[in-house]
């Protein structure tokens, strides 16, 4: 086979990893109801298409221990980037959850392609960037914030790229302008999430620590720095706009939530390795964990024999990710931000496995037959706790509307009265919201929203509000289900009305969703 072909055939395998995903994946992405912080992160973009501006209308907070201080005005827990790169999509497509997903979606495609270059660049190796790419595409730190309105992927996609820019700096007689759009990739990551400090730091430290005079070292510090604030000081129009619920959110969601100061936690972060150890383990669970651990001592052993500085420069990396990780997120409890070191530690374990691969491919038929083994073996291990379950039961239910969020909302919608005042599940919140109804956020938490002072004609309850007692707490009475509420994947709704409230009739719909139940009392 000729350098040619077997390029192609790479290129084609990695296409064929992305397409895997992008099929697997996109159809329950599109169907899927709204799941944890996604009533925060998705609307914004709605409402920056719509206003101009990234806010939580259905959340009028005004309690100043909230993370979310008056986030009807404006959203500010977390940079804007991710809500900006979502709001054209509404140009095309309907306000919904899976719309915001798609940013997420991207992303991840995104980071498999940079996995997959940054193992050509750093190891020459194509195969490792494939098998790196392959098992990480399976994974579940690369599932769930690929998958969901979070802006933890797009952030761990911005890390990777300033990692291979830097590396192309550092391959290419290290020229300025490589590092100034290394410094642009920062500043993206750094307007994406506070997590992004992670790679800042060690590429900032990269810059410095090469060779070079104290004068050079200087100035690509600095140009490294200036190019990255100059993109983060994008926000400061925004933050300038509201300035108190800037400071309010963005403190009380970032920075209380981490413990102590940062300096401390970079100094002395024992104290949260085990508790994000505890949440990578919940995570990735325990197969994939120790695949993950099996990587970096494999990765770090290779390193070791290959006397390539390179190799050392990249377990470096791999090694400092992990660490500063943890010291800058330090009690948050969070897990997407594992999508950055697992990406880097799935590419450890694609290294090895690539010279397993090789050296028994050298040998002899039997050698090939046991390295496919081996790798079909690593595959068959990432699948617990994938998502086939999920993928399963809505290709099983395709045409049923119970396993379609936005179809089966739109027909809840239609049996009651537009103008009610409606208090809603995070999993529909949005889709009630997008629909012109006067909404609020069906939830208690200090932290976030508490809906308790404010009334409401209709509160609409699914799996996390009903877990929560929302209607027992709110004295709601139940007067109509849809769905099934003992089923993990199909969409589930409970409407209550407050207990004072008289029987009143509402419109049904033809198409209402299937297993409908009517609880009202009789008269």
């Amino acid at each position: 086979m000729t350098l040619h072909s077997r390029r192609n055939w790479y290129r084609w395998g990695l296409a064929a990893i992305i397409l895997f995903f992008l099929v697997w994946r996109v159809p329950i992405v599109l169907r899927e109801a709204g799941g944890q912080d996604e009533e925060w992160f998705a609307i914004p973009g709605w409402t920056i298409w719509q206003e101009g501006f990234p806010r939580v209308p259905y959340a009028p907070q005004r309690q100043t221990a909230s993370a979310f201080y008056k986030a009807d005005q404006g959203l500010f827990a977390l940079p804007p980037l991710f809500y900006y790169l979502s709001a054209p999509l509404y140009a095309v497509l309907p306000p919904t959850y899976s719309t915001t997903r798609l940013v997420s979606v991207a992303a991840g495609a995104g980071l498999l392609i940079l996995i997959y270059l940054l193992a050509r660049r750093v190891f020459q190796d194509p195969l490792t960037g494939l098998i790196g790419a392959g098992l990480f595409s399976l994974s579940r730190p690369f599932y769930f914030p690929a998958t969901i309105s979070r802006p933890d992927m797009l952030c761990g996609m911005w890390g990777l790229a300033a990692l291979w820019m830097m590396w192309r700096w550092y391959d290419q007689e290290k020229r300025p302008r490589d590092l100034a759009l290394t410094g642009i990739l920062l500043g993206l990551g750094m307007l994406t999430h506070p997590f992004a400090l992670v790679y800042c730091i060690q590429i900032g430290l990269w810059s410095v620590l090469a060779q070079g005079t104290w004068k050079e070292r200087l100035i690509r510090g600095l140009l490294l720095t200036g190019c990255a604030l100059a993109v983060f000081a994008l926000w400061l129009p925004l933050i300038l706009t509201y300035p108190e619920a800037f400071r309010i959110q963005f403190f009380t969601n970032v920075l209380n939530r981490s413990g102590p100061g940062l300096i401390s936690r970079l100094l002395f972060p024992w104290p949260y390795f085990s508790t994000q150890f505890q949440l990578l383990q919940e995570h990735a669970g325990n197969i994939q964990l120790v695949l993950m651990v099996l990587g970096l001592f494999w990765g770090t052993w290779l390193a070791a024999r290959s006397g390539d500085r390179r190799n050392r420069i990249f377990l470096a990396l791999v090694w400092s990710s992990i660490y500063l990780l943890i010291a800058c997120q330090g009690a948050h409890p969070t897990k997407g931000y594992w999508c950055y070191p697992g990406a880097l530690l799935f590419l450890c374990l694609g290294w090895g496995l690539s010279h397993l691969v090789r050296n028994l491919w050298a040998h002899n038929v039997a050698g090939r037959i046991v390295g496919v083994a081996g790798l079909a073996l690593f595959v068959l291990a990432m699948l617990p706790g994938s998502g086939i379950r999920a993928g399963l039961a809505h290709l099983k239910n395709w045409s049923n509307a119970n396993y379609n969020a936005p179809q089966f909302v739109s027909q809840v919608l239609n049996d009651f009265p537009p103008d009610a005042r409606y208090t809603v599940d995070r999993a529909y919140v949005f889709n009630f919201a997008a629909a012109g109804r006067p909404t609020l956020l069906g939830d208690l938490r200090a932290f976030s929203f508490d809906a308790r002072p404010f009334p409401y004609d209709y509160l609409i309850v699914s799996h996390d509000a009903k877990d929560r007692e929302i209607g027992k707490t709110l004295n709601g009475r139940l007067i109509q289900t849809y769905g099934d509420p003992n089923d993990p994947f199909s969409c589930y709704i409970e409407v209550y009305v407050p207990q004072e409230s008289p029987v009143r009739e509402h419109k049904r719909s033809d198409h209402t969703p299937h297993n409908q139940t009517d609880n009202r009392s009789r008269p």
